[in-house]
């Protein structure tokens, strides 16, 4: 598909821009442009409860292969 900017710079094409929504648009080494959709996450809020003595105690605990898989996911969905 071929986009033409108007006078202005704006590009129009409402199959691939939807009203509203936020994009990302970088500009590679090669000259090329690349534009992404930004998606808001939903992000878990867990409740950190806090000790007699100062410290802070997390009631859901992930092991350090469960933190790096969560981490590559993440990382791979770009």
């Amino acid at each position: 598909m071929k986009l033409i900017a108007d006078s202005r710079g704006r590009l129009t094409a409402a199959d691939l821009f939807r009203p509203h929504t936020v994009f990302d648009a970088t500009v590679q080494s090669d000259g090329s442009i690349r534009v992404v959709e930004l998606v808001e996450k939903k992000v878990p809020v867990v409740k950190v409860k806090r000790n007699k003595d100062g410290t802070y105690r997390c009631p859901r605990l992930m092991t350090r292969k469960q933190i790096r898989a969560a981490i590559r996911a993440d990382r791979d969905q770009l």
